[in-house]
């Protein structure tokens, strides 16, 4: 139970320090990172998620369909920060609009992989790492934004520390309402299916939206197949 929280833990935090203390050009970073963690995501879905969801509710299809587009509802919150897209048009002029967004991604990314852990306890790892991943360039992003607005550590870094600990905040709210049989099974077969579909909005796009035809595609399409044959791998010992 501890592990999985210092994990997510350490994911947006990593980001957060990464632009406040590091005096070094972190653009390449941030970027093969949203690509891993996309990449990583698609594989969850398509190599864990998916195939169990198929099995086991016969309706998984529209859910996860459902999933998708949610996800592009809640990035009209977002504006795609999440996905380390600092310098997008689309993002909320408004901080608090912006904020909410994003703590909105982070508890439900939090609340899907406690809802998986009991769901499919082999996919722990592979859950908690590639949101912690994932939330890396959303931290980062989100710093770099509130940086310009806030430029009192006094007033930033609490913020910022409210955010970092949304995700672990989800994690344990999906732990609770499975131990507790809150919910049925069929409706956290239901949430998970919606997950799923969130995932494959969230990984498509970060794939997509990258430029791999340039100079540093090769090394993009590297950091892609690694992330899918290593979440096959999470998937496969799970």
């Amino acid at each position: 139970m501890i592990l999985p929280i210092i994990i997510l833990l350490l994911g947006p935090l990593s980001g957060i320090m990464t632009h406040l203390f590091l005096k070094v050009n972190t653009s390449k970073l941030i970027s093969f990172t949203v690509l891993f963690s996309g990449s990583f995501l698609l594989g969850i879905a398509l190599f864990g998620l998916m195939p169990e969801l198929f099995d086991n509710i016969e309706e998984a299809g529209l859910w996860i369909v459902l999933g998708f587009f949610l996800q592009i509802v809640l990035e009209k919150f977002t504006g795609g920060l999440g996905h380390g897209h600092i310098h997008s048009h689309d993002v909320p002029k408004n901080e608090l609009v912006l904020f909410l967004g994003l703590m909105l991604h982070a508890l439900f990314e939090g609340y899907s992989a406690g809802l998986t852990n009991y769901l499919t306890p082999g996919l722990l790892s592979g859950m908690v790492m590639g949101i912690a991943i994932h939330e890396i360039p959303a931290a980062f992003s989100l710093s770099v934004l509130m940086t310009t607005k806030y430029h009192r550590k006094r007033y930033l870094l609490p913020i910022l520390g409210v955010y970092a600990c949304a995700t672990p905040i989800g994690y344990l709210l999906g732990v609770f309402v499975h131990k507790e049989s809150i919910i049925s099974e069929h409706m956290s077969q239901v949430i998970t299916a919606i997950i799923a579909g969130i995932f494959l909005h969230i990984s498509t796009t970060i794939v997509f939206e990258n430029s791999l035809w340039k100079r540093e595609g090769f090394k993009k399409w590297i950091m892609i197949a690694l992330g899918l044959v290593i979440s096959y791998f999470a998937c496969l010992v799970g």
